[in-house]
């Protein structure tokens, strides 16, 4: 199959998405306009039928609006909410003691959330580099490599905010999309920045079709309808790393850093997520600061050899003991 020929399947494939969008809920809307039809020339009778009518026609769209105030609520990237709420409540739980040298932040994240700033926010801000601590430990310690220390933290965040579930189905979907959109615009033979951007307006082109089918995916447990559009970005945007690393190096390489990616992103996002982290956080600031500098610079003065490296050349220090 030629590229064109490869080019217009997938323009088909978009295409033949978007109608059977429009085609399921064409009628949908024909019947909402006849019933508004019906109610201005009705009987008072026929007027209150129309209305049970039009509001039977309006539950779907009452409960998708229901499911995105539930995933706000629950959704600790929200600047509104039950998290906001919690942390906020959690500070006037647990008064702070007159203020010295050891408390002053405690302080002044009680005076900050007062006057309006999110308390999940601040939690994040401080969480953050908790995180890349982490990563960073996994990299230099364990041996996960990944794509660098950023890119894991920043997925890690926008997997908290779509749901992990969904925001992997997501991001697998576009890495896929990616990975295929690369190989067909490789032919054009283009410069660098026209051939990122036209690989963006690929992917792009399949997350807009995952959009339309969104009310379908919910069947398996796939929630994009709540999803906003600055974690969809953010995923886009990492889509990239996975091409460089294709470019740069072998395939089987890329998969497998894509794949420590997810997992360091995964275990992120869990860390990120417990109540019980994100309390310890917001009513002792200045022991996570301390403890995520110390880390830092203990992982950083560390020049032994790596867990992974110990099972990989295991054979050869055994026969050094010998």
């Amino acid at each position: 199959m030629t590229f064109l020929q490869k080019l217009l399947s997938l323009m088909l494939l978009i295409g033949g998405c978007v109608v059977l969008f429009l085609t399921l809920h064409l009628p949908a809307q024909a019947q909402t306009s006849r019933v508004d039809l019906v109610e201005n020339v009705a009987t008072p009778a026929s007027t209150e039928s129309a209305e049970a009518t039009a509001s039977a026609t309006a539950t779907p769209s009452a409960e998708v609006v229901q499911k995105i105030e539930e995933k706000k609520e629950r959704d600790i990237t929200e600047t509104t909410g039950q998290a906001k709420s919690r942390l906020a409540q959690l500070l006037d739980n647990n008064p702070v003691d007159p203020m010295n040298p050891t408390n002053i932040l405690q302080h002044a994240i009680r005076r900050a959330v007062e006057s309006g700033v999110p308390a999940n926010i601040l939690v994040l801000i401080l969480l953050f580099p908790v995180i890349a601590s982490f990563i960073a430990a996994s990299r230099h310690i364990v041996g996960l490599s990944g794509f660098g220390v950023y890119t894991p933290a920043i997925l890690a965040v926008a997997l908290l905010s779509t749901g992990i579930v969904t925001g992997l189905a997501l991001f697998i979907s576009i890495l896929l999309v990616a990975s295929v959109g690369r190989s067909i615009i490789k032919r054009f033979k283009l410069q660098y920045l026209p051939r990122t951007a036209l690989l963006l307006w690929v992917v792009s082109l399949s997350v807009f079709g995952l959009l339309l089918l969104s009310p379908y995916l919910i069947q398996i447990n796939i929630d994009l309808i709540a999803v906003g559009i600055f974690p969809i970005l953010v995923l886009i945007l990492l889509s990239e790393n996975f091409v460089e690393a294709t470019q740069t190096g072998s395939e089987s390489r890329a998969i497998e850093l894509t794949l420590e990616t997810i997992l360091l992103a995964v275990l992120s996002a869990l860390f990120l997520r417990t109540e019980m982290v994100q309390d310890f956080v917001i009513l002792h600031p200045e022991l996570t600061i301390l403890a995520v500098l110390v880390l830092d610079v203990a992982v950083g003065k560390y020049t032994g050899l790596r867990l992974s490296e110990y099972f990989r050349f295991k054979p050869i220090l055994d026969s050094e003991e010998e």
